[in-house]
């Protein structure tokens, strides 16, 4: 089984704080989620991240290619939807959360959303902003941009290298609705390599 390993620019972790849905972590203040984001700059495009209790679906379209990471728990899958195939990996994090408070729990994913190693001194947020109705936290991320983070989900990314600024921000955040189950599930269609 391969290790998770996600590109800076979009890492997510999965943690809950539901009532209702399976939770072994917990720093999120809602049972549930939807955050809807969009892309600009050398990337363009659109995501949707659902949260609810430990699970985690990030639907993705970038550049015309669409892809689905599912976080459910300790394990996930990797899905390529234009070509229909996963590939199933170890959520390593999720491990790791459990073993954390809920303080400590908002640190690490902090870090990850700024691209930080866990040796790393704690960030501490040089402003706070509003996105999508929700007030967070604003992080300098090296010297070459910013992410603005809400209970440890960066709702906001802006990074300039070469001249050339892409940029990820939620443009809806809706707390504690309906969720489907189908969208924790693999695609019928998708093959699992």
């Amino acid at each position: 089984m391969k290790k998770l390993i996600i590109p800076f620019l979009f890492v997510l972790t999965l943690v809950g704080c539901g009532n209702t849905y399976p939770n072994d972590v917990a720093v999120y203040k809602f049972d549930t989620a939807v955050i809807q984001y969009e892309f600009t700059g050398s990337l363009e495009g659109e995501a949707t991240l659902y949260l609810r209790g430990d699970q985690k679906a990030l639907y993705k379209t970038l550049a015309g290619k669409s892809s689905l990471e599912l976080d459910l728990g300790e394990t996930g899958y990797i899905v390529d939807m234009n070509k229909t195939t996963a590939v199933k990996v170890e959520n390593a994090d999720y491990a790791r959360l459990k073993d954390m408070n809920a303080t400590e729990q908002e640190v690490f994913l902090v870090k990850k959303a700024l691209g930080l190693k866990d040796s790393a001194d704690d960030p501490e947020p040089i402003t706070k902003k509003v996105i999508a109705g929700q007030t967070c936290n604003v992080y300098m991320i090296n010297n070459i941009g910013s992410a603005c983070v809400w209970n440890g989900i960066a709702l906001e990314i802006e990074v300039t290298i070469q001249d050339i600024t892409n940029r990820q921000v939620a443009i809806s955040v809706q707390e504690n609705t309906e969720v489907p189950d189908i969208k924790f599930e693999l695609p019928a269609n998708v093959i699992v390599k």
